[in-house]
């Protein structure tokens, strides 16, 4: 089309969305079509439609159309949030933190900008002085002055690289309307609120890295905030049912409402959070204690078992028995155990959840005349498995536990027969 009302996407705002309405020679509709992008292509403005009714315009004919103006009201107020956050990143972080790239769109605003990665305190300073600047409903206008004098200002920031035409459009927050006297001054030529207080509430949801000495900040505002509160309490009420299954008594997570204020809205996330990440350390407390418990119960039935076989074979010098019940790390503590009581090689095999675990230990002086690694490579596929370790240490574990007795008399056998 030669001129539309729809926003062409350009400096990282995306294309507006609408209606294109096909008018007859009588004043009914011939076709509508439903514009899903637009874009310029020099002085063309290109509208990526899909025909809803009807038929498409011919050339040279005139059309009408209609802006989705709902959608241009979410990402006119991610556009100006953005020159507040560049702003509020000059006044928390450096004045060097240079934009090198944004999105502005219905659903977010992401901006990318030069700067080390930002403190915890840094991230909640740029969001509270922006929500500050949000409340303060202050006025938003603009105005063209020749590229000249814009150049000679210091306080209107200009993109290097950017190709600006004689005459630029200067949008200003703050000041008196249209004076150039505001505390955010940029060249801009996308769509912004009249005021700040339309913007309603604004929230940085991520802070990452995207290139060496670039960071991007991806932020949501308005009723996108909204949409990312209720998607964030559901997501934190995952994240409560996860740790509930590890500790069934936790303390339930403050309700989460909808309410007519968005900052209600984000104030409560907050505070669910916080409730959740205390819940994450008592969960970690609980966890530890309960493995210091576990590591205890476990040494002393080691210590108990390990003392029984230690009567047991003393006057033969080696142990080769099975061990009820145990798993892989109840074995190697009773083999820790048993090494310092017994002084030839130690062969154990144990069974628990229908697997078969095996230990074997062999001092060093009997490393030249077999190794603990090369018992359990001979022995572990008998019980259906395979295992592996050191000379003086290794473990092996199977799937037969109708085996474990046949792996035992073959280790007997090997052992005896060395010695032998």
């Amino acid at each position: 089309l030669d001129q539309t009302p729809l926003y062409a996407e350009v400096g990282g705002q995306v294309g507006d969305r609408g209606l294109l309405h096909v008018p007859g020679h009588d004043r009914t509709e011939v076709g509508e079509l439903r514009v899903i992008d637009t874009q310029r292509r020099g002085a063309v403005f290109v509208h990526r439609a899909v025909l809803v009714e009807g038929r498409a315009p011919e050339p040279g004919e005139a059309v009408r159309i209609s802006v989705d103006a709902d959608r241009r009201k979410l990402i006119q107020g991610h556009h100006t949030v953005t020159h507040l956050l560049h702003w509020a990143l000059h006044e928390v972080v450096s004045r060097d933190a240079s934009q090198k790239g944004s999105y502005v769109g219905p659903d977010k605003l992401t901006f990318d900008f030069s700067s080390a990665p930002l403190t915890p305190e840094q991230k909640h300073n740029v969001e509270k002085l922006v929500n500050e600047k949000i409340a303060e409903n202050a006025s938003v206008s603009w105005t063209e002055i020749p590229f000249a004098e814009a150049k000679q200002r210091k306080d209107i920031i200009q993109f290097f690289g950017e190709k600006y035409g004689e005459i630029v459009r200067v949008v200003q927050i703050g000041g008196e309307p249209k004076e150039l006297n505001g505390y955010s001054m940029e060249l801009c030529g996308g769509t912004h609120v009249r005021t700040t207080g339309e913007i309603e509430s604004f929230r940085i949801v991520r802070e990452e890295a995207i290139a060496a000495g670039v960071r991007r900040i991806e932020a949501v505002s308005g009723d996108a905030a909204r949409r990312w509160a209720k998607e964030e309490a559901g997501r934190q009420q995952e994240k409560f049912q996860m740790l509930a299954r590890k500790k069934s008594d936790l303390a339930e997570l403050p309700v989460f409402e909808e309410d007519a204020e968005t900052r209600a809205m984000l104030d409560k996330i907050d505070l669910r959070a916080a409730h959740l990440e205390k819940l994450e350390a008592d969960v970690r407390e609980w966890e530890k204690k309960g493995a210091k418990a576990s590591e205890a119960q476990l040494k002393s039935r080691a210590a108990e078992i390990a003392k029984e076989l230690a009567a047991i074979h003393a006057a033969k010098g080696n142990v080769v028995a099975e061990v009820k019940d145990a798993d892989a790390k109840l074995l190697q503590a009773v083999g820790d155990v048993l090494k310092s009581k017994i002084k030839g090689p130690i062969f154990l095999a144990g069974a628990a959840n229908g697997r078969v675990a095996l230990l074997a230990v062999v001092p060093r002086e009997f490393s030249s005349k077999f190794q603990a690694n090369k018992l359990i490579q001979e022995i572990a596929p008998i019980v259906g498995g395979k295992g592996g370790g050191r000379p003086e240490s290794a473990q092996g574990s199977g799937s037969d536990v109708g085996k474990i007795d046949r792996a035992l008399a073959e280790a007997e056998r090997l052992i005896t027969a060395v010695r032998l």
